[in-house]
């Protein structure tokens, strides 16, 4: 297959310096037959439950699977394509549910399919989806984490729910209930973005979106994946929790440390 026009797909995992394995998956797959037709995707297994790692990588492969064994012209459909995206996220669930039982496996999910005109983004969890164009990144998707209605309903900064210690809990995934498989989707035009940014929570609890936007303006968009993990693995972020935070008893408050969880990022960026 020739390339019909320039792109970087890239994708990058670091294990921590803490986790004994690594529960993120990571997916950046170009469609053979046509390369403007793209998957990327980040799972990040649930670290407190068994086979966490498991689980990612399950639902990473069923997902890459199903995109390889479908011809170029299946994805001119685009709500047929809604429609099978949604099947397989709840396709994996049962199956995970029906596999591992009361051991309860979960992952979350944050996933692009890039079409010729339009990007489809399927979400379940708090690994985020950002959109980068002239030098201004935006968070396309929302955590589906208690601490995020802080930020929805209580005027909690964003950035400020880094520090609460109940951040890593979710209400929204694939593999432990029926009924906490609520995938999210949206779709949006390829004009949208520049850049597009799959990140964990490892990433996104030592990397400010301040600093992702940085990142993206001033290195070479080639070394960007490698130069966020690196940072949000090994760097220190000299992160401390706000004065005004500590006056808001809604959680017990603790700084994040680097390398504290698996780290991983995909990106795709038009050149």
């Amino acid at each position: 297959m020739d390339r019909l026009y320039r792109y970087i797909l890239d994708k990058e995992s670091n294990i921590g310096l803490v986790r004994e394995k690594n529960e993120d998956a990571v997916l950046a797959l170009v469609h053979p037959e046509d390369d403007r037709i793209k998957l990327l995707a980040v799972c990040d297994g649930m670290g407190g439950k068994d086979f966490g790692d498991v689980c990612a990588n399950y639902v990473i492969e069923k997902f890459g699977t199903w995109f390889l064994g479908q011809n170029q012209s299946f994805f001119s459909d685009l709500l047929h394509l809604r429609e099978e995206l949604l099947n397989l996220v709840m396709e994996c669930n049962q199956q995970l549910i029906l596999k591992y039982g009361s051991r309860q496996v979960g992952t979350t999910l944050t996933l692009a399919l890039v079409l010729l005109e339009e990007t489809v983004l399927i979400h379940l969890g708090d690994s985020r989806c950002y959109f980068y164009k002239n030098g201004e990144i935006k968070q396309m998707t929302e955590d589906d984490s208690d601490v995020w209605l802080y930020y929805q309903y209580r005027s909690i900064k964003k950035e400020w729910l880094r520090y609460f210690s109940t951040s890593n809990i979710i209400h929204n995934c694939i593999g432990i209930s029926y009924e906490m498989c609520r995938p999210h989707i949206y779709i949006y035009p390829n004009s949208s973005y520049q850049t597009l940014l799959l990140t964990t929570d490892g990433v996104t609890d030592l990397i400010t979106d301040n600093k992702l936007q940085r990142i993206l303006r001033s290195e070479n968009i080639r070394d960007v994946s490698k130069k966020i993990v690196r940072e949000a693995v090994f760097e220190e972020q000299y992160l401390f929790i706000p004065e005004e935070l500590k006056q808001y008893s809604y959680d017990y408050y603790m700084v994040p440390s680097r390398g504290g969880d698996n780290a991983s990022v995909v990106l795709f960026s038009k050149l």
